[in-house]
């Protein structure tokens, strides 16, 4: 089974239209912060796809290094969110 650039850059598309849906969609911080990774997912696979298929010849990790770079700020991202929300509390 083959994929093209084109698969992947629909799925991509879809990680992020689907953690944008989410973040705009809830009224809570909290649970907008949900959708956040899910955009930095769908920008990861991205990066892996374009590396991937790149026809330049250069290393293929670059890509998934980025995609695993994207997690981890994904993932502070929303620890510091969390951690600015438990402070505010309700009012």
């Amino acid at each position: 089974m083959t994929i093209s650039l084109v698969a992947v850059f629909f799925v991509a598309a879809g990680l992020i239209a689907a953690g944008a849906f989410a973040a705009a969609w809830r009224r809570d911080v909290t649970a907008a912060l949900a959708g956040v990774p899910l955009m930095f997912a769908g920008a990861g696979v991205a990066f892996a796809g374009v590396a991937r298929f790149a026809a330049a010849g250069g290393p293929q990790l670059f890509g998934q290094e980025f995609a695993v770079v994207l997690a981890i700020a994904a993932t502070a991202l929303v620890a510091l969110g969390l951690g600015i929300a438990g402070r505010e509390g309700p009012r």
